[in-house]
């Protein structure tokens, strides 16, 4: 072989994995355990089999021709008393066939009446004249067969017939087979252990070095950590065990850890997050949105599980500081509820014009002039009474909104007259008091829509007046299925299922936010349909709360 070529070798080696490599070499090895082993027991079997069928035809012929009936059967020549004692004797055997002959290898008995008489197959010459037992294999009358022959002595010891006991090679190949087959399954079976074992031995080292070659390790670990670190929100990888196998710069910096990154790995999430539950408890299942404290910090944290096919690796955890997730929100917020009471002014202003333009057509001057002082009264009402009760621009934005969009619907939505909010609970900034609201209200709009026999209709109190802000919403739309009462504040559970892009999480949104500033909520029935939902915050934050 050129140097070339062995070049050429060396380098295709070297592009197989070395996990791979080394899969290969321990199959190879084992492969040549088990063939070698094979064969020798394989041929130790044949050469047993093959003694210990000799010795047991030379053994029950021996003692046939040693029967005293048969021995006087033979020196009558009494074929008939032959087949009876041939057949007593060969009851319970194992063997193929007998057949007895004179001393001249002439034919007293043989299985099949029509070669009496006829001279036996295979006969050694000489061996009858000595009194000489003989062991043969070949094709006789019968098929290939092993026989054993052994003379039969008179009372004088004179040969005077001679015994062939054979067993059918095809038994002897079907007892090989017996021993041979359970064999191989063994040979089979050790080999798939050894395969397995050795597979899981290449697997362990592939994932101690992440499936790569060495010179690949160092490359692809400083490509994670700069992935790491140029992902705007916290990572943190752990395994089943809850040891930590990658974190990011965000995460260290957002939990207050100053020391290098590698310094943590391997090391338990307890030591460096608190409380460590998210990351250690169920990894298998995927959260999201999942309201958070690490370290004393309010995030917003996603988990999703890591696996290799059914195997759990790990999971890895993302989070953002909940601060700059409400400013975000606060922002939309803002910008939703402009953009649906612009629409719903539009909407409004669409349908009032219209309705002026036909009347001035019509020149009915006063009932224009009526309209006009009619509508400007109502809204200009509406806000007076928002801004004397509800002290938060936003909060009161929101509602003024949801008032529009109700008309826009075809819905009425009644404020309350007594109705008052002079401040907010400790708990919650106003994006998340309107969220709560804002929710509530959207579900009570829904309800109403989705009911035939609603007259339409929500009602909404708000009060702040003891220790509680206290929000109630109530409709007349389709209510809450009793299947759904218990989980219907769970992510992920809806009435609206059929719905697209409906994920239940409004509900689970508002059940968050009230029971981080340990308040509750309750849903009963409006009658004579439809649902009431009652929410109580405390002003001032409480540690506990239960979610009714």
């Amino acid at each position: 072989m050129s140097g070339r070529a062995k070049v050429r070798e060396f380098r295709f080696l070297h592009r197989i994995a070395f996990p791979l490599r080394i899969f290969l070499l321990l199959l190879f090895i084992s492969l040549l355990l088990i063939v070698t082993l094979g064969n020798y027991l394989s041929a130790s079997f044949e050469d047993y089999l093959t003694q210990h069928v000799r010795d047991m035809a030379m053994n029950q012929a021996r003692i046939i021709a040693a029967n005293d009936s048969l021995v006087e059967a033979v020196k009558q020549r009494d074929s008939k008393r032959l087949a009876l004692l041939v057949g007593k004797m060969a009851t319970g055997s194992d063997l193929d066939y007998v057949v007895i002959g004179d001393r001249h290898s002439i034919r007293l008995y043989h299985p099949n009446p029509e070669k009496i008489g006829k001279p036996m197959q295979w006969t050694k010459p000489g061996a009858l004249e000595k009194g000489e037992s003989y062991f043969i294999t070949g094709q006789g009358s019968i098929g290939m067969a092993m026989r054993a022959k052994t003379p039969i002595f008179d009372d004088h010891g004179q040969v005077i017939g001679v015994v062939s006991l054979g067993y059918l090679v095809s038994k002897i190949d079907s007892w090989r087979l017996d021993f041979l087959l359970p064999l191989a399954g063994v040979f089979v079976l050790i080999l798939l252990i050894l395969l397995l074992l050795s597979w899981l031995f290449a697997a362990h080292i592939r994932r101690q070095m992440l499936g790569m070659e060495p010179r690949q390790i160092a490359r692809v670990v400083r490509q994670q950590e700069a992935l790491f670190g140029s992902v705007f929100e916290g990572l943190i990888a752990v395994d089943p065990e809850g040891l930590i196998t990658a974190i990011n710069r965000n995460a260290r910096k957002m939990l207050g850890l100053s020391s290098p990154g590698r310094q943590w790995l391997g090391k338990p999430v307890s030591e460096v997050v608190s409380p460590a539950g998210f990351f250690t408890e169920n990894i298998e299942e995927k959260r999201q949105d999942v309201i958070c404290t690490f370290n004393g910090l309010s995030v917003i944290a996603n988990r999703g599980a890591i696996r290799f096919g059914e195997e759990l690796l790990g999971a890895i955890i993302s989070f953002r500081s909940k601060d700059e997730i409400s400013t975000l929100n606060a922002q939309l917020t803002q910008v939703k509820q402009y953009a649906e009471s612009l629409r719903a002014v539009r909407h409004e202003h669409l349908n009032w014009m219209s309705t002026l333009s036909g009347l001035l057509q019509m020149k009915e001057y006063d009932r224009v002039l009526a309209m006009v002082r009619g509508e400007s009264q109502a809204q200009q009402a509406l806000i007076d009474a928002l801004r004397e009760n509800i002290n938060d621009r936003q909060v009161a934005g929101l509602l003024f909104g949801k008032w529009q969009r109700a008309r826009e619907l075809g819905l009425t939505l009644n404020i309350l007259p007594e109705s008052q909010l002079r401040q907010l609970p400790e708990g919650l900034d106003s994006t998340e008091f309107a969220a709560v609201l804002g929710n509530l209200l959207d579900n009570a709009f829904e309800a109403s829509l989705n009911h035939p026999c609603s007259d339409k209709c929500i009602e909404l109190w708000l009060s702040d007046e003891g220790e509680d802000v206290i929000v109630e919403v109530a409709d007349h739309g389709c209510g809450v299925p009793e299947a759904l009462r218990e989980a219907i504040f769970e992510q992920g559970v809806s009435t609206k299922a059929d719905a697209a892009g409906e994920h239940g999480i409004g509900l689970y949104l508002i059940a968050s936010y009230i029971g981080r500033c340990g308040g509750a909520i309750t849903l009963e029935n409006n009658e004579p349909c439809g649902s009431l939902f009652t929410v109580f915050i405390p002003k001032v934050k409480k540690d506990l709360w239960q979610n009714h």
